[in-house]
């Protein structure tokens, strides 16, 4: 057997074992982001759901609500107003054509309602529990290590005001401080790939920073 024929049957199991070790490192790559994504959707849903009960919440007391008991508690036992909005067309006369068409506005309330039932219905969220809104669902895998940044598994809240010119404007920020995905730092500069996020401090804004 020539000396050529017997290095490449010797390489042979090398480059399988090489083959195999770069597959499995790919796999884990794509897993790992699979498992992030589909993390990452969960905490987006719970940030959605915490703003839509802090938008009912500042409309009912013209405030964003600092407390995870107080919004627990706003959404088991507090009220909504349905109101509904209608617009009344009023043509101007022939003689001020030129002005154009004006707008009516009225507003009627047609009852009220209880906030988790209106926000949360049972047959959109069967699962939905108010006493788990400030939770952080990352906290819910059982192999997650949790970096410094989380404590308690809650979401860090601030709800304040901020001086725009002369006037207040309530602000409110919401911090997922539990990444599942570690390249999250607040160092970095792009805001996306910081802690998934909504609202801030100092900007008048509840836009995600998944939405961005």
């Amino acid at each position: 057997m020539r000396k050529t024929t017997i290095i490449t049957w010797a390489l042979v199991p090398v480059i399988v074992i090489l083959g195999y070790l770069l597959y499995a490192g790919i796999k884990k790559n794509i897993d790992t982001a699979e498992n992030i994504k589909k993390t990452e959707a969960k905490v987006i849903e719970r940030l959605k759901e915490i703003r839509e009960v802090q938008k009912w919440f500042l409309l009912s007391n013209g405030r964003y609500c600092g407390s995870w008991d107080s919004l627990t508690n706003f959404i088991k036992n507090g009220t909504i107003y349905i109101v509904e909005k209608k617009e009344t067309i009023i043509q101007r006369p022939a003689n001020q054509s030129h002005l154009g068409d004006s707008v009516r506005v009225t507003y009627d309330t047609l009852g009220r309602e209880n906030v988790q039932k209106y926000l949360f219905p049972a047959d959109k969220y069967p699962s939905f529990n108010p006493d788990n809104i400030s939770r952080v669902p990352t906290c819910d895998i059982e192999d997650f290590e949790k970096p410094a940044s989380c404590k308690d598994c809650q979401f860090l809240l601030y709800a304040g005001k901020l001086k725009k010119g002369n006037v207040l404007v309530d602000v409110l920020e919401v911090i997922d401080p539990c990444p599942v995905d570690i390249a999250r730092k607040e160092s970095n500069a792009n805001r996306k790939r910081k802690f998934l996020r909504f609202g801030s401090r100092e900007e008048v804004t509840t836009t995600g920073n998944w939405e961005d």
